[in-house]
């Protein structure tokens, strides 16, 4: 008992800092470029996760064999993933930002079938089906409309969320091969430099000098707390929890994040948008009952 009340007070904490990240970022980018903030914060928290991994396991070796889809990956999962995130940040609220975040699965989900990783049943469909309308709720509670100004912090937020899925999806075979966190820091030293030559003319003209230490404090925070403390945390819950216990806590990341931003932020989440978002989870969870996943097992 003591043990799983362990795995679950990791997992809270995990999606708490995960939730507040998205309200720390936004207030963050009023005094960093987007993209030389998320490129500091990878380099140094992938060489610090990198290091407590090779402790741990002694090796990061992986087999010239999976380089192209960790690449891959690295692509999608890193670099795909944080240009939607940081200009989703940028152009829109961290409530909307928190709840597009809940759609991942539903990528991940259309991604599977047409991989054909999934036998599909008409709950399936069904399933998703429900989570896009959640979707066009939450789009249209967040007050998008056709105009690409309005349009592009939520296209962003697709973006973001489309990512990660697909991403999740993508991994599953090298899952199979080696530990999940080994995977996890061998996708962030290959995706990370792929951010360089976007984020390079963000960081020549970065005034650091200006950044308060509030900004420095951001950083921080998403840099250890975010990435590599939530890491650290995550994977040790996997082992010991199992990770459908871990997965079945991640709705309420965007919950925190919502209620993180009312809070410190004063936003305001709009009724259309809450009612989306519970419609998108009650999507998700159609959705996983009728699916047959193959080839997804975690090596820890």
């Amino acid at each position: 008992m003591r043990k799983l009340d362990a795995v679950l007070g990791s997992l809270l904490l995990t999606n708490a800092l995960w939730g507040t990240n998205v309200s720390v970022v936004k207030w963050a980018i009023g005094q960093w470029h987007p993209l030389a903030y998320s490129l500091l914060r990878f380099c140094i928290g992938t060489a610090v996760f990198a290091l407590w991994v090779y402790i741990r396991e002694r090796s990061l070796r992986v087999e010239r064999r999976d380089l192209p889809l960790l690449a891959l990956c690295g692509a999608i999962g890193i670099f795909g993933n944080q240009i939607g995130f940081m200009y989703a940040v940028r152009y829109t609220p961290a409530t909307t930002v928190s709840l597009l975040m809940i759609t991942s699965p539903m990528f991940a989900a259309l991604l599977a079938i047409a991989l054909g990783q999934e036998r599909v049943g008409w709950r399936h469909w069904v399933g998703i089906g429900i989570a896009g309308l959640g979707l066009l709720l939450v789009l249209r509670g967040s007050g998008a409309t056709l105009d690409l100004t309005s349009l592009r912090g939520d296209l962003f937020g697709l973006l973001m969320a489309a990512s990660w899925g697909c991403y999740s999806v993508l991994i599953r075979p090298l899952m199979t091969r080696y530990s999940a966190s080994r995977i996890s820091v061998m996708v962030l030293i290959v995706g990370t430099p792929m951010m360089l030559p976007f984020a390079w003319h963000q960081i020549a003209t970065q005034d650091f000098g200006a950044i308060s230490p509030g900004g420095w404090a951001a950083l921080t925070y998403s840099l250890f707390f975010s990435l590599v403390f939530t890491n650290i945390m995550w994977f040790g819950a996997i082992h010991a929890g199992g990770a459908a216990r871990a997965t079945a806590l991640l709705p309420l990341q965007p919950v925190i994040g919502a209620v993180v931003a009312a809070i410190f932020l004063g936003e305001r989440i709009a009724l259309l948008e809450l009612v989306g978002g519970v419609v998108v989870v009650v999507g998700i969870i159609l959705t996983r009952r009728d699916a047959h996943v193959e080839d997804v097992s975690l090596a820890d």
